[in-house]
């Protein structure tokens, strides 16, 4: 088994991120969410049932691994699209969701992807991230 799916086996029933929880008790409005570096999709199933759309966005096609523990009511809201950042395309929402995939960048393509992901953001909305913390 490769590295990357070991991650995935390995996070798959893994918690929400903490920052991502914490969003979730503090807003009280729902909408549209991307999850950057979605991986197994902790992150996106949590906020799926918490009532949010979300675009799902990831290098590798982790898609029947998020889509296995939704309901079929629940995939409604739910779309994946396996992207590389260099040449990402984001519409535009009310949350992002980047927690430790930003640094997966290519550092060639870094300004031109974080210009996307500003843009992307609606006015007013929210950027959830966490990065690598190195001692």
């Amino acid at each position: 088994m490769n590295t990357i799916n070991k991650y995935y086996k390995n996070t798959q029933d893994a918690p929400p991120h903490e920052n991502v929880k914490q969003f979730i008790e503090m807003s009280e409005n729902v909408g549209k969410a991307i999850d950057i570096g979605c991986g197994a999709g902790r992150d996106t199933i949590f906020l799926i049932k918490h009532h949010w759309n979300v675009l799902a966005i990831d290098k590798e096609d982790t898609q029947k691994l998020i889509e296995i523990k939704l309901s079929n009511n629940e995939l409604k809201n739910f779309r994946f699209i396996s992207q590389n950042f260099e040449s990402i395309k984001l519409e535009k929402n009310n949350l992002i969701v980047a927690n430790f995939s930003i640094p997966f960048c290519n550092k060639n393509y870094f300004n031109k992807f974080w210009d996307t992901i500003v843009n992307s953001i609606e006015a007013g909305r929210i950027f959830c991230r966490k990065f690598f913390r190195f001692k």
